[in-house]
């Protein structure tokens, strides 16, 4: 969680909205564990001053909470927590098997979307303690490796509900689950978890929620895996250009399947808000993109950039280092590439293995190695949530690692110094949104 994040995620809310929506009594508590405030026992001592019998403990176990969840777990084993103890999220969604070795302290797993399955359990195991849903292993049992099904339409809006409160900042979603199948990603589809779509009437009334003269919101970021797949994504920047959306929004794309149409109506919507699009490119390299089942058309790709960069539209590009394959030349000449283009804004992150991916299962044949120790000033996550990178491969040492490290630090310098330019020209823009003076990037 960021500063600048609400409250409460969107994943939570939602959760929250449908167990209100049908009357199940919750109590709600969230807390951002990269917050210098936050101490495991916060938690522990919250859910054990609400404790009882009757009550269940519903938790979401992620990458990067994975540390602190393992001692909030022990810490409620240990003081005895009278309740049953549910665990989802990514992590959970993506174990093919054997959750009780990741979990033993856990009673019940959901994997999938949430939403459903829980609002099931909470009103099914008053009569029966152990209630067969799709989506939920109970521990010691046969664990049938589904995931829950959820109606999308069915689902109330945070937003509408209210969940979500009115400021400066929100995260948005119109769809889940990605086409795509990177081997190295947890939001490739996992058994039933497919791609699902909210329907448009929702998606217009948030719309306007957005757009109304109250709003607060001037910074949008949409977490769709790929928003431009499916059949609705020109519906809904249609939508945000008729309500005159007027702020920063940001779209996860995928640059190979860019349309004329698309780029169109971005033009379009730039004349009230200010679209950022956001590639994960992650290398320019055939034999690396091999490896993460990430094939690009690179032919396709620079002419889209070079379109992108005609039409004044914002873009930045997500690199990953610490590849299969990889080296320190190679991953600089990643960068060139993208400098070459006109990418302002170039983000490297450092190779992750989550649970559950084919990268994953593959990390001894490819003899890559993991590591959470390595002093690494760019890169804060290491030491701050303990999450393994891979630091050394055939083709790159722990010392090659660390040069791409330091590479990638030197980007997000770089990064910096032009986001604060361009925010405040943007800013200067909204304040002359009348007047016939256009917001270009080259200006900078």
């Amino acid at each position: 969680m960021k500063t600048k994040d609400p409250p409460i995620s969107l994943g939570q809310s939602s959760i929250l909205a449908n167990l209100y929506e049908n009357n199940i009594d919750v109590l709600s508590k969230s807390y951002a564990v990269n917050f210098s405030s936050f101490h495991p026992d916060d938690v522990t001592n919250y859910i054990m001053k609400n404790a009882n019998e009757s009550t269940d403990v519903a938790l979401g176990a992620f990458i990067w909470n994975e540390k602190f969840l393992q001692i909030i777990l022990n810490k409620l084993k240990k003081e005895k927590y009278p309740g049953r103890i549910i665990l989802g999220g990514p992590q959970i969604s993506y174990t093919k098997k054997n959750l009780e070795k990741f979990y033993p302290q856990v009673d019940v797993f959901i994997r999938g979307y949430g939403e459903t399955a829980l609002l099931q359990y909470m009103q099914q195991q008053i009569q029966n303690r152990y209630p067969q849903i799709q989506g939920i292993h109970y521990a010691g049992q046969i664990d049938q490796v589904q995931s829950a099904k959820t109606n999308f339409n069915e689902l109330p809006s945070p937003f509408l509900k209210n969940l979500i409160p009115n400021q400066r900042f929100l995260r948005w979603e119109t769809q889940r689950g990605c086409p795509f199948s990177c081997s190295f990603c947890q939001h490739r589809e996992s058994t039933n978890l497919t791609r699902r779509h909210f329907e448009l009437t929702r998606i217009s009334k948030e719309i306007q929620w957005l757009c109304r003269n109250e709003s607060k919101v001037i910074d949008l970021n949409l977490v769709d895996p790929t928003f431009n797949s499916g059949p609705n994504y020109l519906n809904v920047l249609q939508q945000l250009i008729q309500y005159k959306y007027q702020g920063k929004i940001t779209l996860q794309t995928r640059l190979e399947m860019i349309k004329p149409e698309f780029i169109n109506a971005i033009v379009q919507l730039n004349q009230t808000a200010m679209v950022v699009l956001e590639f994960g490119l992650q290398t320019i390299h055939p034999n690396e993109q091999k490896f993460i089942d990430r094939p690009s058309n690179m032919k396709k790709i620079q002419r889209i950039l070079n379109e992108i960069y005609e039409k004044s539209i914002e873009c930045e590009i997500s690199l990953i280092f610490g590849l299969p394959g990889q080296t320190i030349e190679s991953f600089e000449k990643s960068i060139e590439f993208c400098l070459k283009h006109h990418v302002q804004i170039i983000h490297a992150f450092p190779l992750m293995l989550l649970r559950g991916t084919p990268l994953y299962e593959q990390k001894y044949h490819l003899k890559l190695i993991e590591s959470d120790q390595g002093v690494c000033d760019e890169i804060d996550r290491i030491q701050q949530y303990g999450i393994k990178h891979v630091v050394s491969s055939p083709t790159f040492s722990y010392s090659d690692w660390r040069k791409m490290a330091q590479l990638a630090g030197n980007l997000e310098i770089q990064n910096n110094s032009y986001l604060k330019k361009r925010d405040e020209k943007y800013v200067q823009y909204q304040q002359n949104i009348n007047k016939p003076n256009d917001f270009r990037k080259e200006s900078i």
